[in-house]
């Protein structure tokens, strides 16, 4: 939501340099959103000079250029924001990125050098992929450059309807309908490139995702070896049950159970633990100032003990600041003062210490913070369950987490023993990957919607729990009310973005509504506000929810994971973009340039449209410019990252808190990054044969995106969020629908100017386009989601220590009996004849001669009239055959053909970039990226895992509130040793620690971001940091 306030404020002062108070599309595309001014909507505004299209760009570059200096003014300090994925411990280590040098401009170079593959490497599929799409998307824009430049702009630029400016480069100044079959032609030859990449895209996705589901980096992990069945019957919810359905492959099994009362116990203690921490931790910052105010007032005659740390240690200057030689922010020096003697605010005394740093005894008689804090001024609260009567916190929260833990053991052991009601679903862990795909492929259930294989390579932490307690009908119908809940919202969201975007127009309707006089009346700084920041910033905001409401809609729909959740996002949001910020968009955008003519002159509307509407595209200039430089200046300086971890690095004062947001790295919804740019690729695609000038912005936009992206994956983004990489086909699918689009605005553009040999023509272009993208979704699916038994049993093979050309071929060195296939030796049994039966007593008296195949002998009859005519068809066409070889012709042939090497290239072969481009079956094939795999994620094994993490596996798909071990709370220490004291109590109900965090005499807290402490409180060994 942050993100999207600053979007709005990009774009407002956009606004302000265009003065754009006459553009009447306030919520359109130009901000990424979606509403149409009613009060200025018959404005022709489609007809930009160069010089508004510069002063759009101007602003927009400034902005840019200062967000670019930021980076690399504050990279080589801040490295937590701008490289924390280098050193952070939270990372395994071939999850960390190679660091660049730390120079100002040094880095540039080894950074742009660095390829792709590292981010596959070291941080995500997902990245990677994306990564990729954005070159497919430029190279698409480039290659439709260079065939529509020279041959459409020229063309569109001598149209001859006089249209001046940028409207001058557009397919509306075209007068000549004769011109328009380079139209058809160019779609021709386009359009069949762009098919032709999807399709080798798909190839290629399908041949990595191959390689890196079967490395054992990923095939042995516990996720890649259990399927999630959904809808299962009360029937067959039994283990027992279960084995007798997949035999002896089946590993384990989870069924989860209800657990609601549980969940409430399991959710009240750890808010009651929290709450205790939060109590400790200001009952010490009390104590700690009024110590230090004892050592200031001053008193000779109190004994003190010395801290251990070394003199020059605590002599150490404080640094909140992270810097690259130090990655970790460092305890704050704790000084060794002298408690002296003084008296309390409400004048009660305090008593003499003996002690330092080190604390008091844990079992020391009476409290050491009374001595400090009143009593009065200890932390309380006023639970409803008492009344509203005050109560010591600290004390309260104690007894309330003794009386909560023999509750939740008590329901954990009646869950253990299957007492509790069974959900409609089952976790199935199998030996191994090919077991699982065959339990996965396979259909389980006789019913229709029953014990549906859901999802095969679903992690614990990313379920939705509550979604797997919907039976059979209830998803059906849910599904159902929110794909109509979707529909509406797309096509009527636009009337939200207008009552935002009336705010525009705040003056006019001040003057016209009486009970908005009085805002005429309000300072003009104030009134200029609500015009021009307030709806930018609104609908950015206005769009940013989308995302969030199509998620909720995901999990009401009864979706079981987040994987699968950022899917169904991915394909509800893409709509939502091509009908709200584009067709809506583009639509009014003509029809307010030309409904005032329209209305004058009724049949001039075929001339009027269809010169307007190419005129459209313009508006998508500024777009792209928006996307490619302001958005990525954003995305790339990390404004609120800054203010997070270096301005306010120990906000609250909690060190669990400020560790796990030191350790957080941002998250990429897939779901709602890919559609905006998928929706790119697709204004891009359907205005490239209208107005071509729109592939060089794309395409610009698009590469600078990419490098944005780039470093942020590298270095900054968390790849936490994985599919496996279902979001690419998807994404390359979507893509087809700006051909869709295109075509069809060609087939009415066409049509409108009456040229009709064109339209004849792109109709054949949209049969074309249909028949392969069926034909492409027919062949490609079954693999996107299903690995093949083949390179499973390869990979077995290879295990077994098999040559790799061997295991390719599925044989097996170590084979010692022949193939059951193989002929029998001399004078075993013969073949017999399919009607007789030896084993039937009844035929024994049947003598049907000498056995023997009809194909060893040479003088066996023919039989029958088709016998004849195909031997004497075999040996004409070999008579024609060697006579034909005599002559010379083949060998000219032989010397002709170039064509063979290029459709059926050598494998063998080194090939160069266009043959790889050709074949990504044969060049990019399973065994080339298999090789390709860097060696620790080859050898890399995550089943071998520690005996401390055989406790996680066995409740690894049980209910959160199985699984959860108690809380874990960490504390600053203090000078006046209150805590040590407060850990030795509360020790008793709740695991807690001093260690790694404390208190300075300035009251300043330090804390040791990468010590032992940290790891402890994260639940290192409890599936946190565990890969499933």
């Amino acid at each position: 939501m942050a993100d999207a306030i600053l979007v709005g404020f990009v774009q407002h002062l956009r606004r302000q340099s265009n003065g754009s108070s006459s553009d009447p599309r306030v919520g359109s595309s130009r901000d990424n959103s979606t509403s149409v001014s009613p009060l200025r909507a018959t404005q022709a505004t489609n007809s930009p000079s160069f010089a508004t299209f510069f002063t759009t760009l101007i602003p927009i570059t400034v902005y840019a250029v200062i967000c670019v200096t930021i980076l690399f003014v504050l990279r080589r300090r801040f490295v937590r924001v701008y490289s924390p994925r280098t050193f952070l411990s939270s990372l395994e280590t071939h999850e960390r990125a190679i660091g660049v040098p730390s120079g100002w401009f040094n880095w540039v170079i080894p950074f742009w050098k660095t390829p792709d593959i590292q981010v596959l490497n070291r941080s995500s599929l997902e990245g990677f992929l994306f990564l990729r799409y954005l070159n497919v998307l430029t190279v698409i824009c480039c290659v439709g450059l260079l065939l529509t430049w020279p041959i459409l702009l020229p063309l569109h630029s001598l149209g001859g309807k006089g249209s001046q400016q940028l409207d001058k480069l557009t397919f509306g100044n075209i007068s000549d309908a004769k011109w328009l079959y380079a139209h058809a032609l160019i779609a021709w030859v386009y359009f069949g490139f762009i098919l032709f990449m999807v399709s080798r895209e798909s190839v290629y996705f399908i041949n990595l995702r191959q390689a890196y589901m079967l490395s054992p980096y990923y095939a042995n992990r516990l996720s890649s070896r259990t399927v999630l069945f959904t809808c299962v019957p009360q029937q067959v919810l039994d283990e027992r049950k279960l084995r007798r359905i997949f035999g002896d492959t089946l590993k384990n099994v989870w069924i989860p159970r209800e657990t609601d009362d549980l969940d409430q116990l399991v959710k009240e203690r750890e808010q009651t633990a929290h709450r205790l921490e939060k109590a400790e931790i200001e009952l010490i910052k009390k104590a700690n100032v009024a110590y230090q105010k004892a050592l200031k007032s001053g008193h000779p005659d109190i004994e003190v003990k010395e801290s251990p740390r070394d003199v020059e240690e605590e002599r150490k200057e404080v640094k909140i600041s992270v810097s690259a030689e130090s990655p970790t922010s460092p305890l704050s020096p704790l000084s060794p003062g002298s408690p002296r003697e003084f008296t309390r605010e409400d004048g009660t005394p305090i008593l003499r210490t003996n002690y330092g740093f080190t604390g008091p005894d844990h079992d020391i008689v009476g409290s050491v913070a009374a001595q400090w804090v009143p009593a009065e001024q200890r932390p309380y609260h006023r639970p409803i369950a008492n009344y509203g009567r005050r109560v010591d916190t600290i004390r309260w929260t104690r007894v309330r987490l003794k009386k909560l833990a023999p509750k939740i053991s008590q329901l954990r052991r009646q869950y253990r023993k299957g007492i509790n009601a069974p959900i409609p679903a089952a976790f199935i862990e199998f030996h191994s990957l090919v077991d699982a795909q065959s339990a996965y492929q396979t259909l389980a259930h006789h019913s229709a919607n029953h014990m549906r294989a859901e999802i095969i390579g679903v992690r614990p932490q990313e379920i939705i729990w509550p979604s797997l307690s919907f039976r059979w009908w209830e998803r059906i119908i849910r599904r159902f009310l929110i794909q109509g809940f979707i529909a509406c919202m797309v096509i009527f969201w636009s009337l939200p973005a207008i009552g935002v975007g009336m705010i525009s127009s705040i003056d006019y309707l001040a003057k016209n509504v009486p009970f908005l006089h009085w805002i005429v009346l309000l300072p003009k700084v104030i009134l200029g506000l609500i015009s021009g920041l307030l709806p930018a910033v609104a609908l950015s905001m206005l769009m940013a929810v989308v995302p969030m409401i199509m998620r909720a809609c995901a999990r009401q729909a009864g979706i079981p994971t987040e994987s699968r959740v950022e899917l169904f996002v991915q394909s509800s949001y893409f709509l939502f973009q091509v009908v709200q910020v584009f067709l809506v968009t583009t639509l009014t955008s003509a029809a307010s340039s030309a409904i005032t003519s329209i209305i004058k002159d009724p049949l001039s509307a075929r001339d009027l449209l269809s010169k307007n509407l190419p005129t459209a595209s313009n508006f998508y200039i500024s777009y792209f410019i928006l996307q490619g430089l302001a958005m990525s200046a954003t995305r790339i300086v990390h404004l609120l990252s800054i203010f997070r971890h270096q301005l306010m690095p120990f906000a609250g004062g909690n060190p669990r808190l400020i560790a796990a947001k030191y350790h957080r790295l941002r998250k990429i919804h897939w779901g709602t990054v890919y559609p905006v740019f998928t929706n790119m690729a697709v204004i891009a695609i359907s205005y490239s044969l209208i107005a071509p000038i729109i592939l060089g912005v794309a395409a610009l936009g698009l590469s600078i995106v990419y490098i944005t992206y780039k470093y942020n994956l590298l270095y900054v983004y968390s790849s936490e969020r994985d599919t496996r990489g279902l979001h690419y086909p998807k994404a390359l699918t979507q893509t087809l629908t700006g051909l869709y689009l295109s075509e069809i605005c060609l087939v009415g553009l066409f049509g409108l100017k009456g040229a009709y040999g064109p339209v004849v023509m792109t109709f054949g272009l949209i049969i074309f386009t249909s028949l392969i993208h069926i034909s492409l979704n027919d062949a490609l699916s079954p693999l996107l989601y299903n690995l093949p038994r083949t390179l499973a049993a390869e990979e077995e093979l290879r295990k077994l220590g098999n040559d790799p050309f061997l295991a390719s071929n599925l044989t097996d060195v170590h084979d010692t009996d022949p193939p059951a296939n193989a002929n029998t030796e001399e004078g075993g049994e013969q073949g017999y004849d399919s009607d007789f039966d030896p084993s039937d007593p009844t035929d024994l008296a049947v003598d049907h001669g000498e056995q023997q195949s009809r194909s060893d002998g040479l003088d066996i009859p023919v039989e029958g009239a088709d016998k004849a005519i195909t031997l004497g068809t075999k040996t004409v066409s070999s008579l024609v055959r060697k006579e034909f070889n005599k002559t010379p012709i083949p060998g000219i042939l032989e010397k002709l053909d170039f064509w063979s090497a290029w459709i059926t290239p050598d494998p063998n072969q080194d090939p160069n970039f266009i043959m790889r481009w050709l074949h990504p079956e044969v060049f990019e094939s399973y065994h080339v990226l298999r090789d390709e795999m860097p060696r620790e994620l080859r050898e890399m094994d995550p089943s071998a895992t520690s005996a401390d993490n055989e406790s996680v596996l066995k409740d690894a798909y049980s209910p959160p509130s199985i699984r959860e071990r108690s809380p874990r709370l960490w504390i600053p220490r203090d000078l006046a040793g209150v805590s040590r004291q407060e850990v030795a109590h509360s020790g008793k109900v709740v695991e807690i620690s001093d260690e790694g965090a404390s208190f300075d005499e300035r009251g300043r807290l330090g804390v040791d971001l990468e010590g032992e402490t940290e790891r402890w409180v994260c639940r290192e060994g409890e599936g946190g940091r565990f890969k499933f």
